[in-house]
């Protein structure tokens, strides 16, 4: 009995974190550049199975058959390109195929992102709208005169006053598993994952990465996942009514 209470509420825990990615997933549906978040599930096997200890048990006709119920696994991501939209800003920019724009925080730290909603600051300095600076193709900050237009080339190449003034920092990498969001629209990667944009990737200027999620499909999802927390609780309560009952067996009044 008290094995059902731990797979019931191992349900719950995963259907509460399941609802937490689909809820951030909503909360960034107009968010550039965002990619989905998805919330992976595992079943797990029964006891003989996972812990040898227990293996006495495998052969079992009930034991043996009962499995450990579900359990989280790692976040996933859907690295798939959102749709390109117009803007009017001529330094906002888009990613068209693989890749990633790469910044810099305070700290010193790189970053990577596929926001390219950039802004010129009074001192020059392209920089995003949480003030993360953006890196050329060496690595250091990208710096234009604020008074003069900006245009960008397919390969990344700012040109200001027919001068080539900057090349946008754009990277690839080798395995998507490497990247880690930490806030602000930003990933961090792990050293040793970076490589050389895809050939075929093609800088946009005047075009803005729309978010990966689709609203109505995160909605059912989350309603979907409501369902099975409901399940798992009133599973829990039946159980604790059972044992209860069971308890009161024999009692003497």
């Amino acid at each position: 009995m008290t094995n059902g209470l731990y797979i019931s509420a191992m349900g719950l825990q995963v259907q509460q974190y399941r609802q937490s990615v689909i809820a951030n997933n909503l909360a960034n549906s107009h968010t550039a550049g965002f990619k989905r978040a998805i919330a992976n599930v595992q079943a797990r096997a029964n006891a003989a199975l996972e812990d040898p200890r227990m293996a006495q048990y495998a052969q079992d006709p009930v034991y043996g058959q009962v499995n450990g119920g579900v359990w989280a696994q790692p976040t996933a991501f859907d690295w798939s390109q959102g749709t390109l939209k117009t803007s009017p800003g001529n330094t906002d920019l888009a990613l068209d195929g693989e890749g990633f724009f790469t910044l810099q925080n305070a700290q010193g730290e790189k970053l990577l992102t596929r926001d390219g909603q950039f802004k010129i600051g009074l001192n020059g300095e392209l920089h995003t709208g949480h003030d993360l600076k953006v890196l050329d193709t060496g690595g250091s900050p990208i710096t234009l005169n604020p008074a003069l237009p900006v245009a960008v080339k397919g390969n990344g190449e700012i040109t200001q006053a027919g001068q080539t003034v900057a090349k946008l920092g754009v990277v690839n990498v080798k395995e998507t598993q490497s990247l880690e969001p930490v806030g602000q629209n930003t990933l961090r990667v792990r050293d040793g994952f970076l490589a050389a944009p895809a050939a075929d990737t093609i800088v946009r200027q005047g075009y803005v990465e729309q978010s990966g999620v689709d609203p109505m499909t995160e909605i059912i999802n989350m309603l979907e996942g409501q369902r099975a927390f409901d399940a798992n609780a009133k599973m829990i309560n039946m159980q604790d009514q059972m044992m209860s009952q069971l308890n009161t067996v024999g009692r003497v009044a």
